[in-house]
């Protein structure tokens, strides 16, 4: 019997719900207890030791898990042999008469301190102090059960040694402590100081660097992502209406560069793509659903080996997978070529080169493609950001063929340039 179950309880809502970069704690769920139950019991419990409980809020918090419920659970995971239960509480919640109902199991009290820093936890918008923790803590080991401790690395308003004082600190008043890199939800505050460009996520690399000292500590968990992180703008985020037009503003547009900063530091690529085709975008979106990329489409599954090009789309907001171009604002921008003026055309290229060249710094490829109009914008960029990198990358659609076609509508749909495509594909392949 070692094996661990995580179960998610949606119920009620944070009392507070005012940290600053939390938006689960602004969620409200109904509290009813029968669907609760129905939840627990819907989790196979069978040779389970341990039992990990995931909430917005406060597991000890009446208001989001009255009394009956728990007491409940408690006796329900008795009765399968459940020998360890993890939940996670505000110290706010913590007593003795609460810590009674959990007798006969082994228990665990998982607290979001964030920092041991009553200046930084006034200023997230925490609703206790260190002081409050530290009690909490002393009562939970009091009854013989196990503190957990969460830490966020690189949260806002801290000072170049928080962290530092923080899990010397933690680890005093914890069994564990869990490290977990900041990232802030999309209702958040900090959420909107990303967008701002006053604060930005650690990449894997910072992060590791931050917490290399603890690594080996056996009280130590280390988390750099411990949920699925894109950046996510809510409908209070999104004007559609500034992303339509054509200016040397709006090719910097904040929007643009959170999504710019995430796909060069933090997105993954397919692992099964080891190779790169940089395409130009469409006036429709998303770009899968136009005629210019479903005949580019048709040409690569003629190479039968499609599942391993990368397609990434460069555009006025960046660099785009395509396998994120359903996101807002990826859908929603216009860009009309027409209307560039020189200052715009030259604004475009510098910034796109910067940003091929940062997302390719990043990321690994077998070989690197594009497919645009050797005169376009887009490839100027690519080719500066390639001579910068001192690295190859062919543009399939050579200049001997736009010249033949370069007045025909829209040369990348063009027969024998989608023959060309197709060809070199398979001689790489």
């Amino acid at each position: 019997m070692t094996e661990t179950e995580t179960i998610i309880l949606n119920s009620g809502q944070c009392k507070y719900g005012t940290c600053y970069a939390c938006g689960w704690g602004k969620k409200k769920y109904p509290v009813n207890i029968e669907k609760l139950k129905k939840r627990v019991k819907q989790v196979n419990l069978e040779d389970i030791r341990k039992v990990k409980i995931y909430e917005s809020g406060s597991f000890l918090d009446d208001n989001q898990f009255p009394k009956e419920f728990r007491e409940w659970m408690i006796n329900y995971l008795k009765e399968k042999n459940v020998k360890e239960l993890v939940v996670e509480s505000l110290p706010n919640f913590v007593n003795d008469d609460k810590l009674e109902e959990f007798k006969g199991l082994e228990l665990t009290i998982a607290i979001g301190l964030e920092a041991a820093d009553d200046e930084v936890l006034k200023e997230y918008g925490k609703p206790f102090r260190v002081k409050d923790y530290q009690k909490a803590t002393e009562k939970i080991h009091k009854q013989g059960q196990k503190v957990k401790t969460y830490l966020m690395v690189n949260i806002p308003f801290s000072k170049e040694d928080t962290l530092k004082k923080s899990i010397q600190y933690a680890l005093k008043h914890s069994d564990k402590i869990v490290l977990i890199n900041t990232y802030p939800h999309n209702q958040s505050k900090l959420f909107q100081d990303w967008v701002e460009g006053k604060w930005k996520p650690l990449n894997k690399e910072e992060f590791t660097e931050k917490v290399k000292k603890w690594k080996n500590n056996p009280k130590v968990s280390i988390e750099f992502e411990n949920y699925y992180f894109i950046p996510k703008f809510t409908e209070k985020h999104k004007k559609r209406k500034e992303l339509k037009g054509c200016s040397k503003e709006l090719i910097t547009h904040p929007h643009y560069e959170v999504w710019q900063d995430y796909f060069q530091r933090f997105y993954k690529k397919p692992e099964e793509k080891s190779i790169l085709l940089l395409l130009p975008c469409s006036y429709r979106k998303p770009y899968y659903k136009s005629q210019t990329h479903k005949k580019i489409y048709k040409a690569l599954k003629e190479t039968d080996k499609e599942e391993k090009i990368h397609r990434v789309v460069l555009s006025s907001p960046g660099i785009i997978p395509v396998d994120k171009c359903d996101n807002y604002p990826f859908k929603d921008y216009d860009w009309p070529e027409w209307e560039e003026t020189p200052e715009v055309k030259q604004k475009y290229i510098e910034i796109n080169k910067e940003r091929v060249k940062k997302y390719l710094q990043n990321h690994q490829y077998e070989k690197i493609f594009a497919y645009f109009k050797p005169d376009s914008e887009s490839w100027k960029a690519i080719n500066k950001a390639a001579q910068g990198l001192n690295i190859d990358i062919e543009n399939i659609l050579k200049e001997e063929t736009y010249e033949e076609i370069k007045n025909q509508k829209n040369p990348v749909t063009n027969k024998k340039a989608l023959k060309e495509l197709t060809k070199r594909i398979k001689k790489e392949l």
